[in-house]
């Protein structure tokens, strides 16, 4: 009877001892900051190197994984009446949602930009049928944007801008609007 006691006892402390061991269990927030080891980011715009024979690069500098700020220079180098425009420097701050990535900047953006470009506009009013001017105006954007681990980049990107030097409101001369479409390809350093 005292060894059932005994083994009882003790059988009974060894299963005190062993609930009070507590197990911890960490949540980790999806959602969280992350840390973006590769600040700078450069991009040539395939669409406008097949769509007509520009060139268009794009540099940004990420300022965390949410944020982001960069410059794009598009230059025109074929005779296309669709193309208007000659030439375009572009600034633009963007906000990134949804980075569900360890990469950080990546996923759906809002793109504020304007755009300081020499634009040809076709006048059919006029006996001058070319004008060149230059052009001022600023815009919105939004686009997605996919980092794989080698730090290369694929990015869509759509939005709209509206000149604000116009001369000629009442023939539609030069155009209120234009667009800023991309298809680009990049990489992170």
């Amino acid at each position: 009877m005292k060894k059932i006691i005994f083994i009882t006892v003790c059988t009974l402390s060894l299963s005190v001892f062993a609930q009070e061991e507590t197990t911890k269990v960490e949540i980790v927030n999806q959602f969280e900051g992350v840390e973006v080891l590769e600040k700078n980011e450069l991009r040539l715009n395939a669409l406008d190197l097949i769509v007509h024979p520009a060139l268009s690069l794009s540099y940004e500098r990420l300022v965390n994984d949410a944020n982001g700020y960069g410059v794009s220079l598009f230059a025109n180098f074929g005779d296309n009446d669709a193309t208007y425009q000659n030439f375009a420097l572009t600034p633009y701050y963007r906000f990134y949602f949804l980075n569900r990535k360890d990469f950080g900047a990546s996923g759906l953006f809002v793109e504020a930009f304007s755009s300081f470009s020499s634009v040809n506009f076709y006048d059919s009013y006029t006996s001058d049928n070319d004008k060149d001017e230059f052009q001022f105006s600023m815009g919105v954007g939004l686009g997605k944007k996919w980092v794989n681990r080698n730090g290369f980049t694929f990015e869509l990107l759509a939005g709209v801008g509206r000149y604000f030097i116009s001369r000629d409101t009442e023939n539609n001369y030069p155009p209120e609007a234009h667009g800023r479409f991309g298809l680009s390809i990049g990489k992170r350093f």
